[in-house]
């Protein structure tokens, strides 16, 4: 129970943790850190462990499971982050060029500077939508996903 319990209480933190907001690097740094502590938690373990086991015991798969499903939500919240950056840099390259009336090529066939900033807010909001979905769909996936695995390993750990 002192591996069992605090590695299931960074999972559920984990899950926590898509609610933060993702417009600053907190929600990634603290990502990081459950993974960090997932992984002395495994070092404990594999000291704890006996080294001429055939096979790996339950408790280090349960384990290896929660710091990989850490590790892919990292790299998912670096996905959105890079997504909501590209939003908010086209956002701000649309309204500048809005605001001075200046682009970098002049074209006399193009639209007027009103149209030119709708599109491109347009594109960047098309970025943001994007990272939200990608955000929220992870987020039912994850759930899921660690619904069936421990359903799969009580199932394993005590079978009826």
């Amino acid at each position: 129970m002192n591996i069992i319990l605090p590695v299931f209480v960074f999972l559920v933190l984990d899950v926590m943790s898509f609610f933060i907001d993702a417009s600053g690097t907190e929600k990634l740094s603290f990502k990081v850190t459950l993974l960090l502590s997932v992984s002395v938690l495994l070092l404990i373990l594999n000291d704890t462990l006996p080294s001429t086991a055939d096979k790996i015991p339950l408790i280090g798969i349960y384990c290896s499971v929660i710091f990989s499903l850490i590790g892919i939500s990292i790299l998912e919240t670096i996905l959105v982050n890079l997504l909501k950056a590209k939003g908010a840099e086209k956002r701000s390259v649309d309204t500048t060029a809005a605001i001075t009336g200046q682009n970098d090529v002049e074209d006399l066939q193009s639209p007027p500077d009103s149209i030119r900033y709708q599109n491109g807010m347009q594109r960047s909001l098309c970025w943001t939508r994007v990272a939200r979905i990608i955000d929220v769909t992870f987020l039912v996936l994850y759930i899921i996903t660690i619904i069936v695995f421990l359903s799969v390993l009580e199932r394993i750990w005590f079978p009826k």
